[in-house]
């Protein structure tokens, strides 16, 4: 999508989307968490953006791959162990990062209400694990339903001051999923030698009965100038 030069020097991202989406949405995440049990991994600001395009209602994903879902890498707290002075003392190998991947694109149940369901996997990263360790997969995801959440402090805002016009801003969007089952690691170390380890620190399997994820985002809403109709 081109949004001119206002548009993108205003705020980041909207992504180049198909000339079939009639607007281009992008989903800024500020911060937030994902749970499972006592493992909690911290969603850093900028950590996480969902961007594509919106037809009739519904989402039109990028042609890049990801699925409408871009993720950076996350450190997670206590590294490896859990404990953080034991995996500083292990050095790099204590350290362990994560990145939330898409593996279907996701879908818009209500766009007013911020209803969207995402499908989910975490990459998993670690010397000892390798390149190939993921919580979920395309056939297994984490399916994980973002609803917003309640409450006089949760009212989104409409956001005027330095958006360029033709472009909506909706702040203080609060939304969370809860209860979604979290599958097993795989691809942990040699033939996944490493799998065990990677469960016991993430508490996997999980039923649902205690994950969760919650962020604080912004929402920005824009006519795609490039759409060219059925």
């Amino acid at each position: 999508m081109k949004t001119g030069a206002g548009s993108r020097s205003t705020f980041p991202g909207f992504v180049a989307t198909s000339p079939q989406a009639q607007h281009c949405l992008t989903v800024l995440i500020r911060g937030g968490e994902f749970r499972s049990s006592n493992f909690v991994v911290p969603i850093t600001d900028g950590g996480l953006k969902i961007s594509g395009g919106v037809t009739n209602g519904k989402f039109v994903p990028p042609s890049d791959g990801s699925h409408g879902i871009y993720g950076e890498p996350l450190e997670l707290p206590g590294g490896l162990t859990g404990v953080g002075a034991v995996s500083r003392f292990m050095g790099s190998v204590g350290t362990v990062v994560s990145r939330v991947q898409a593996v279907k694109p996701l879908v818009i149940n209500d766009l007013m209400a911020f209803d969207l369901t995402l499908f989910l996997r975490i990459h998993v990263h670690n010397p000892l694990v390798g390149g190939e360790c993921y919580i979920g997969s395309p056939s297994t995801p984490l399916e994980v339903r973002m609803q917003r959440i309640e409450g006089e402090k949760n009212i989104p805002t409409l956001v005027r001051k330095g958006i360029p016009s033709g472009v909506i801003a909706i702040g203080n969007v609060n939304v969370a999923a809860k209860n979604f089952p979290v599958p097993t690691a795989s691809g942990a170390g040699p033939r996944g030698a490493f799998n065990t380890i990677v469960n016991l620190r993430a508490s996997l399997p999980n039923n649902g009965s205690s994950s969760s994820l919650s962020v604080r985002s912004e929402a920005f809403l824009a006519q795609n100038p490039d759409y060219v109709g059925d």
